[in-house]
């Protein structure tokens, strides 16, 4: 059985930046990725949704100087949006897999093992990765978890990834929609409707149910974004109840309840539920003794679980889900592991990330 002074579990950005840092200290490190290197840093996430903002902010400003000419607005296919997109992320993960193997044949005494499996803790100090049906042991001095999050779904509602998705399907839809509901009016609702309002080819609505969408910015801010949303079309249910959403006849039918008014029932083509994103815990953890919080994070003071060799960074945390906090805190958790790192992570001024308008 191989064993390594530290195992990461997780090839995101997080297990990624820990995976290199621990090298940096001259360790021989083990990474474990169930899927693919990169995570929601590169797909169904930052970069693709990125991606489909900058594309979709170019054809709205070459659509504001037309129209303003009095010309046609300028179209393009969404076919060639996704190729974009997926050139995209192509050209990241071919970055991953060549940085991979430059790493793994440049050191020396295969100090950086790739495992590609599931892992699940077997005691404190091994973990079992199984992949195809076949499994594997790995102990280790320290394990540092790393494994993210997905959309949190809600269990009343068929999510189906075809009529009903999550940010993990709304790139992979065959067409433009006609019309498209966004349920959550947080960051990541927000901008979806800003990408589908400025591409102009879908008549978006978004369900808040609170008097103001982005309710933990700034007034000012969420009223800004409000009114250019609008201005671009998008229907805003303030103060909304979501009392059911289903397929009916193709299409999905929601209806709304208000305060002191009567019900709404509206049909559009495609639903998106942005309320959002569940950590990935499945890790055989309530053998090994750490703690899971009532969200279901895992519980760490300062990347440090209650278990002394266990660490946890980014979503799966709970923390701030920005990829540069979880790489800052990937390898401040290495450093704390093998350099005795003191001083503690402070996010008291990390600056807030919106691709709006």
């Amino acid at each position: 059985m191989e064993h390594y002074d530290l195992v990461v579990i997780g090839g995101g950005p997080a297990g990624y930046a820990a995976a290199i840092r621990g090298i940096d200290f001259g360790k021989r490190v083990c990474l474990i990725e169930r899927d693919k290197v990169g995570g929601a840093g590169v797909y169904n996430g930052a970069l693709s949704s990125k991606t489909l903002w900058e594309v979709s902010n170019r054809v709205s400003f070459i659509n504001d100087t037309l129209t303003t000419d009095g010309r046609d607005p300028y179209e393009v296919a969404w076919q060639d949006v996704q190729k974009t997109v997926n050139e995209a992320k192509f050209e990241r993960k071919f970055q991953y897999a060549v940085h991979l193997k430059l790493l793994q044949e440049g050191l020396k005494n295969g100090q950086l093992v790739y495992e590609r499996g599931e892992a699940s803790f077997v005691n404190p100090h091994e973990l079992s990765i199984c992949h195809e049906g076949q499994c594997k042991s790995v102990k280790g001095d320290h394990f540092i978890i790393a494994t993210g999050s997905t959309p949190r779904h809600l269990p009343q509602y068929d999510i189906d990834e075809n009529y009903i998705l999550t940010s993990d399907g709304i790139e992979h839809i065959e067409d433009y929609p006609e019309s498209m509901v966004i349920v959550g009016a947080g960051v990541i609702g927000c901008e979806y409707a800003t990408i589908f309002a400025n591409l102009g080819k879908t008549k978006v609505y978004i369900i808040d149910r609170q008097s103001r969408i982005l309710p933990y910015e700034d007034e000012d801010i969420s009223q800004l974004i409000s009114t250019n949303l609008e201005h671009k079309g998008v229907t805003i249910h303030h103060n909304a109840t979501l009392e059911r959403m289903e397929v009916v006849d193709g299409v999905v039918e929601y209806e709304l309840s208000y305060p002191n008014k009567e019900n709404e029932i509206i049909r559009v083509q495609k639903a998106l539920l942005s309320i959002g994103r569940e950590p990935n815990t499945a890790l055989g953890l309530e053998k090994v003794g750490v703690p899971i919080s009532d969200r279901g994070t895992i519980i760490a003071n300062d990347t440090q679980t209650v278990v002394p060799h266990i660490y946890a960074v980014g979503d799966v945390t709970g923390g701030i889900s920005l990829v540069n906090m979880a790489e800052i805190e990937a390898r401040h958790a290495v450093e704390k592991i093998f350099d005795n790192k003191q001083e503690t992570i402070n996010s008291d001024n990390v600056c807030t990330i919106m691709f709006l308008q």
